[in-house]
């Protein structure tokens, strides 16, 4: 089991993923959402299926956060062209929070990076960014 990368990658994503939760507690937020919300910003807007794909998650997943993150004010609904589904979009209460929580998500990223190391977080970003890429 210690040799399974599965194995240490969940124990990698779990300490990392506490380590941004813990910070952005005060916003009522979790890093996945932060990262949904950035994501749709950066995009100016996707379908929930281009939304699993780039996060690769599955569509129940997306389908549950996104409606959450709807309730919260944070992203809409917008109707396409395709009656079978729809784009999400960022408002103005989600750009408002991404600006809010930077200062502490940019904390937590430096606390990320000096628990890494320099190193391992250079090989997780190259890791990341292959698989973004495929």
């Amino acid at each position: 089991m210690d040799e399974c990368t599965a194995y240490r990658l969940r124990i990698i994503n779990r300490a990392i993923s506490k380590l941004y939760d813990d910070a952005l507690r005060p916003f009522e937020l979790r890093i996945a959402q932060l990262n949904t919300l950035v994501v749709v910003m950066q995009t100016q807007g996707l379908t929930p299926n281009e939304l699993s794909q780039r996060m690769h998650m599955d569509a129940s997943t997306v389908s549950r956060n996104v409606e959450r993150m709807c309730k919260s004010g944070w992203l809409k609904l917008a109707d396409i062209d395709d009656a079978r589904s729809h784009e999400i979009q960022i408002t103005e209460k989600g750009m408002k929070l991404i600006a809010d929580v930077a200062p502490a998500w940019e904390a937590a990223q430096r606390e990320a990076e000096e628990m890494l190391g320099v190193s391992i977080g250079k090989a997780i970003a190259r890791g990341a960014n292959r698989l973004a890429n495929e």
